[in-house]
């Protein structure tokens, strides 16, 4: 016994010495573009709404639970584990419930209140809406597409309608659940857990540090003066003038690059086109993307038009910029602080910075980043989101 017994004990010092090692929860998906929903107050609301919170979507019928077998998930099991926890809970402050209705009738709004009052659920944590479609649904998961799949076992017309998931604030697909099944639902619970402790561990690297030489004025009273872009002015790839002047209060991602570049210019420009369509489903309007050219004698705007197009360039807020070229790598190496030149030796015939650059409101610089590694891209995308 004595033998079992400090076996035990060994055991048990060895599981709980060391560090809890803590891994991220997978990546199921997002969808590509915001979508609205409207509640049952006749409310539109915005998947923009929540891009600060953690959203569990799932699917419910005003028949629940008085007809079992209409209901897409157990009512019951998830007031308990899910509900009653998140109403109260603090560390559960930043994650909210959307359940759309299946019900196809013409009072569903005054249902589903009445639905609320019956069931006691009073919170605007559970938001509930008669919008019969979540684009989240819609996505490729290991067995199919949940949306356009029948479910064959409990008769639904959607698989979809029998899950829930989990999505982080970056509008990712973080966790699926056949929430008909009691031990699914109780782990709803533990993986919001580690997604909060991921998204802790993130925050400690949100802080971006200023680029550039300071100085110091001793008659203002903040006296360190940073660097900052000088003010400049050339045309985009449409023919209109564009200046500093219309970056001012806007967040600006700036990179270098030529149309007729052969190596690192494409992966740049496809790596930029993935950061606008991340920041456009977090509606971010107030970001601005610019390219300028380094060779700009063959880059005109028509050619740079022509690029856009073929890349096929969202340029509401993308300006290629080109103009005089030695005021652009003037610009380049004193103002961005990167190298800008023609170079016999290097692809293309000219050399220019593969950087990404950060640039705030206030026109300072706050990031550097490699733009042909596209493990980046969501790097980028915090980085903004900190500066907004």
């Amino acid at each position: 016994m004595g033998l079992i017994f400090g076996g035990f004990l060994a055991s048990l010092a060895f599981l709980l010495s060391g560090d809890t090692e803590y891994k991220s929860q997978p990546n199921f998906g997002s969808i590509d573009q915001p979508f609205n929903i409207i509640d049952i107050n006749n409310q539109t609301i915005s998947s923009c709404d929540w891009n600060d919170k953690i959203v569990l979507y799932n699917f419910l019928s005003v028949n629940c639970p008085t007809e079992f077998e209409k209901c897409p998930f157990r009512l019951e099991w998830f007031k308990i584990k899910i509900y009653n926890e998140l109403v109260e809970n603090k560390g559960f402050e930043d994650v909210i419930v959307v359940t759309s209705f299946i019900d196809t009738l013409s009072d569903i709004n005054e249902r589903i209140k009445e639905f609320r009052n019956y069931n006691k659920i009073n919170s605007n944590k559970w938001i509930m809406t008669s919008t019969k479609y979540i684009p989240f649904f819609d996505n490729s998961f290991e067995k199919g597409n949940p949306w356009k799949n029948k479910d064959t076992i409990y008769g639904f017309d959607k698989q979809a309608h029998l899950m829930t998931l989990l999505v982080d604030k970056n509008q990712n697909i973080r966790g699926k659940y056949l929430t008909y099944n009691f031990g699914e639902i109780r782990r709803i619970t533990k993986e919001i857990s580690l997604l909060i402790q991921e998204e802790q561990r993130e925050k400690k690297l949100s802080v971006l540090p200023i680029y550039g030489n300071k100085d110091f004025d001793s008659s203002i009273d903040k006296d360190t003066i940073y660097h900052q872009i000088p003010y400049w002015s050339f045309m985009n790839q449409s023919g209109v003038k564009v200046s500093s002047d219309n970056l001012n209060n806007k967040v600006h991602l700036v990179d270098f690059f030529f149309t007729h570049c052969p190596t690192i210019c494409p992966k740049m420009t496809v790596n930029m086109k993935k950061i606008q369509k991340a920041l456009n489903k977090k509606c971010f309007d107030n970001v601005e993307l610019l390219s300028f050219t380094v060779d700009p004698k063959r880059d005109s705007t028509q050619r740079l038009n022509e690029y856009a197009k073929s890349y096929n360039l969202n340029t509401n807020n993308w300006n290629l910029i080109t103009g005089d070229q030695n005021t652009i790598y003037q610009l380049g190496v004193n103002g961005f602080l990167v190298p800008n030149q023609e170079d016999a030796l290097a692809p293309g015939g000219f050399l220019h910075s593969e950087k990404l650059i950060l640039v705030d409101q206030k026109h300072r610089i706050r990031g550097y980043y490699d733009g042909t590694d596209s493990a980046n891209i969501p790097i980028i995308v915090e980085h903004i989101k900190s500066l907004m």
